[in-house]
């Protein structure tokens, strides 16, 4: 939904996207004889129809082959109508290709008709300027989604977005899956029934009593101390289950494996142990009780994670906490002395720093150096993890700085997609390392952007990649040697996911539960070296808004999202999270007091500055509470409104939201900040103008300050109601009082 941009202070080297094709080019290893490729079955031939094409020019040579030049952003050819049915079991389509460029994003429309909710994606052609290479793509779920193959259907087939690639095609074809291709396809089949038996099977297990459970779980330096009760006849298991295995899919639970007899129990644990060939901790392990009946086990209890309470804390930082008054927080720029004027002219308390990890992390100290890095070496479980030595040597510059200041600082961390239709999109240096990160399902279907993607938790070693990258940061700026990051937020808007938290199309039960063991990783490692931590969940505006085309995309209720989080941390045992709220105006309207679609109800469709009253009433609620008593903070870590124009209309109307929000959040305890997005106007945001300053080219004022800026100048000192009552007027009301409303329910 919005537009956020997170800077890196050196420019990102474009890497090859995933190669998504299967190539019959490799060379193979000396002395082995290659394999016979297994002969093509269900053969459909396709023609290609020059006739019928976009953003490209088209002809065919001597030998039959079509020659492509893409000359727009939009190229596409599409094969001629079916003048048959196509075979049930022709589902692969195949091409041999020679390609002067990647193509990235390469996708099928699947007509008639043609739609844009008839497409799907399916990754990149890899460069091949010299030789002919075989370009392969099963097609099997998207055939029988559209019910494809009818006489007169046909494909587009459309190239990415670069324009001057040459492509050369032949062999066009439909065939069907070969031994490995059927083999993936199954594992594929498997896994989709999974999420969807655990998408059924979470909201009964959250409403399940057992009359068994682990009471308690302690990590000390060196041991996992487990207690429970387990009131069932004869004997059951202690079972532990990882990250990335799902508890409700398991029917075979191999991990700790631990005869329990009736009644009370206490289990001591090693707490690192070697599982899957990696060494791992169990700080991040959930426990279960489990009984065998006729060779699968059962739960017979729910599952436990390590009490919040109750994680080691030798190695954490005896500083206090951030304290006094943040209400008024922003972004800054820490690249020049002007910028840091501007954080000191403004009195901000807390601001916003966002960490591109894949971009700035290495999986050998070798991929450094091949660019010139060199590398800070960190150790997670006795192996070597490898950071970005000038990242973050000018990181510690600024948060020092920061820290000079006694400002609270705030942190975004996201994973950069390896894989993007989008060719100017940033790669990661590491190619390798953000396939390892990104998750396996990332996917764009049409409509969307998937500028950040879920981190990979489907396997041991992505699992220790990701813990390690944040027990990097924890223990780097917790104690203020380096400078201190106060608060985390791990990924972004995550209501929205194809776009900025993309994990393919997933049912909500499934990507809450995934999600919310993401940040249980980053909890339990954090409250390490930061026992005052809270992992804030970031959200847009859409509080009981929701759009879900199933198998497609969905854009999901934050209302509910938070709803399962809070069953899920009861059920599970509680952790300290918070919220980083978006609130920004409904379509970034500086009048956001207006805002139709912010109502003052428990169940209103968006929370913009209108009615943030309903946060503060959902904070304030027990049953929302951290263990029932202590409040959920709410941040609002990116805010704010656009002048749409530079008139003087337009600049007060974005200086009374400023001053709206400010004295809005003041009046409500449950809302502890609100971080003002953006510090200056920018390109990168489209027609967007949310910035406290001018954009730094703007030819009447470069980088000047809108009045906007003088309101945050402003508030909270003598010159406050100087600056801020002049905008009352604007609003409709005579007093800031009169700003606040009652929930209606």
């Amino acid at each position: 939904m919005k537009l956020f941009y997170i800077s890196v202070f050196y420019l990102l080297l474009f890497v090859g996207a995933v190669c998504a094709c299967s190539s019959d080019s490799d060379l193979a290893e000396e002395g082995e004889k290659p394999a016979a490729p297994e002969e093509e079955t269900s053969v459909n031939e396709l023609k290609l129809n020059a006739d019928k094409t976009n953003d490209v020019k088209v002809s065919v040579n001597n030998k039959g082959e079509f020659v492509l030049t893409t000359t727009g952003k939009d190229p596409y050819i599409c094969t001629m109508p079916l003048d048959k049915k196509n075979p049930e079991n022709s589902v692969v389509l195949t091409f041999e290709y020679k390609a002067s460029k990647t193509i990235n994003g390469f996708q099928v429309f699947f007509a008639n008709p043609l739609s844009g909710d008839r497409m799907e994606e399916y990754g990149a052609i890899e460069a091949s300027p010299s030789k002919w290479d075989t370009y392969s793509c099963n097609l099997y779920d998207a055939i029988e989604k559209y019910s494809w193959g009818r006489i007169q259907d046909y494909l587009r087939l459309d190239f990415g977005s670069t324009v001057g690639v040459q492509l050369y095609m032949r062999n066009v074809r439909l065939r069907g899956m070969n031994s490995e291709e059927k083999e993936a396809w199954e594992a594929e089949q498997e896994k989709k029934n999974g999420i969807e038996k655990l998408a059924k099977e979470l909201p009964e297990y959250l409403k399940r009593s057992f009359s068994s459970e682990i009471t308690r779980v302690e990590v000390t330096s060196n041991k996992v101390n487990i207690e429970g009760r387990y009131s069932g006849s004869g004997t059951c298991s202690l079972a532990e289950v990882t990250p990335y295995e799902h508890a409700l899919l398991l029917t075979n639970f191999k991990k700790c494996k631990t005869d329990i007899k009736a009644g009370t129990f206490t289990v001591s644990l090693d707490r690192v142990v070697e599982y899957d060939g990696y060494k791992y901790d169990r700080l991040l392990s959930k426990f279960v009780l489990v009984r065998t009946v006729n060779g699968k086990d059962e739960l017979v209890s729910c599952g436990r994670y390590v009490d919040a309470d109750l994680i080691d804390r030798s190695k954490a930082s005896s500083l206090p906490d951030c304290s006094g008054d943040l209400t008024k927080g922003g972004e800054a720029d820490r690249s020049s002395q002007a910028g840091w004027n501007d954080v000191d002219a403004l009195g901000l308390k807390a601001v916003l720093v966002g960490i591109p990890v894949t971009a700035v992390m290495w999986e050998t100290q070798a991929n450094a150096a091949k660019v010139g890095d060199q590398v800070i070496t960190h150790q997670y479980l006795g192996k070597n993890y490898y950071f970005s030595k000038s990242y973050f040597e000018e990181m510690d510059r600024g948060l020092l700085e920061f820290q000079k200041r006694n400002i609270a600082v705030f942190t975004v961390i996201c994973i950069r997609p390896e894989v993007s239709r989008d060719a100017n999109a940033y790669r990661n240096y590491d190619h390798g390392l953000g396939m390892l990160f990104q998750h396996p399902d990332f996917s764009e279907p049409a409509g969307t952007n998937g500028v950040y993607s879920m981190v990979n938790l489907d396997e041991a070693k992505s699992v220790n990649y990701w813990a390690a990258a944040l027990d990097f940061m924890a223990s780097r700026y917790s104690d203020g040697t380096h400078g201190r990051i106060h608060r985390y937020v791990l990924h972004n808007e995550i209501d929205d996911p194809s776009n900025w938290n993309n994990i393919g199309y997933k049912p909500l039960e499934y990507y809450v539960d995934y999600f919310t063991k993401s940040i249980r990783i980053g909890h339990n490692i954090i409250r390490q070296y930061n026992p005052h931590v809270q992992m804030l969940v970031p959200v847009t505006q859409s509080w009981n808004r929701e759009v879900i085309k199933p198998g497609i995309r969905a854009e999901y209720a934050v209302k509910k999202i938070f709803g399962l989080l809070n069953q899920l941390s009861a059920k599970e045992g509680d952790f300290y999270w918070g919220m980083g709220y978006h609130s920004y105006p409904q379509k970034f309207n500086s009048r956001t007091w207006e805002d139709p679609d912010a109502t003052f109800s428990m169940n209103t469709r968006m929370v913009t500055f209108k009615n943030l009253e309903v946060l503060d009433k959902w904070a304030k609620t027990p049953a929302n509470m951290y263990k029932g008593t202590k409040q959920r903070n709410i941040w609002l870590t990116e805010n704010g409104s656009s002048t749409s124009t530079y008139t003087e209309q337009s600049l007060k109307e974005q200086a009374a939201c400023a001053a709206y929000a400010l004295k809005k959040v003041e009046q409500l305890s449950g809302i502890q900040t609100v971080i003002w997005h953006a510090l200056t106007d920018n390109n990168v945001e489209g027609n967007l103008n949310l910035g406290l300053h001018y954009r730094k080219d703007h030819p009447g004022d470069p980088w000047g300050k809108k009045p906007s800026w003088y309101v945050y100048q402003a508030y909270g000192t003598a010159n406050e109601s100087k600056v801020l009552d002049q905008y009352l007027p604007v609003i409709g009301v005579s007093k800031w009082e009169d700003i606040i409303h009652s929930v209606s329910d």
